[in-house]
């Protein structure tokens, strides 16, 4: 299977191109074209009790859509932004809802409990909980960017960029403000990572741009 990214990192789009045996599972609405000769199922993905907690708990869709055949697909995050490619060998990330695209070969995706902290960050409870080999395509709203982490080594992201982290990353929501600011505003709060592993963290926020817009559109 290939694939290349172009346009980015502001309107990236990807690129897929199907060989024979190969499957690529994406998240509904995620697809921007098809030739012909490909294929779609639309399906639960890994029975109901995995649809029904990726739906609910993680926001994400409870269908995915699997294509099959020969030819070209594209995809597309649905907010303005980047896409990356992360080579999955057996193991597991934890990425924000509404970050996943596709994935091709053996990859499972699944909820996993954020913490009750995370309530407060605006970025809901669950993670989505993704493992397995093969290739995974994750977006961001606006340009994405990688760190890796040694042992130890810490580092603090506001909760609105946070993407994606290996599972070998301890995670901690802290508030760096005073509590009742944090309570009332949601603002002040990071997440803390403690390699090692990778970190993936986007350029924009999309709780900041809401509350940018929401008072003009709010007046009007």
């Amino acid at each position: 299977m290939e694939h290349k990214i172009e346009y980015g990192p502001s309107f990236s789009l990807l690129s897929i191109k199907l060989g024979q045996g190969d499957k690529v599972t994406a998240e509904s609405g995620a697809m921007v074209s098809m030739d012909g000769t490909v294929n779609i199922e639309t399906k639960m993905q890994g029975g109901l009790g995995a649809a029904l907690k990726r739906s609910f708990l993680g926001g994400e869709s409870f269908f995915m859509n699997h294509f099959t055949g020969q030819g070209e697909v594209t995809f597309a995050a649905n907010t303005p932004g980047d896409i990356s490619h992360v080579k999955m060998t057996g193991n597991t990330l934890l990425v924000q809802s509404g970050s996943f695209i596709c994935s091709s070969g053996d990859v499972n995706v699944d909820t996993k409990f954020g913490g009750a902290k995370s309530f407060f960050s605006g970025e809901g409870l669950f993670l989505l909980k993704i493992s397995g080999t093969g290739d995974l395509f994750i977006g961001s709203y606006g340009a994405i960017t990688m760190r890796e982490l040694a042992a130890g080594q810490i580092l603090k992201v506001d909760t609105g960029h946070m993407v994606a982290f290996d599972e070998s990353v301890k995670y901690e929501v802290k508030a760096v403000g005073g509590l009742k600011s944090t309570l009332l505003s949601g603002e002040g709060l990071v997440a803390s990572f403690t390699g090692p592993g990778r970190v993936w963290i986007q350029t924009r926020s999309l709780d900041a741009f809401i509350a940018l817009i929401e008072p003009k559109i709010t007046k009007k």
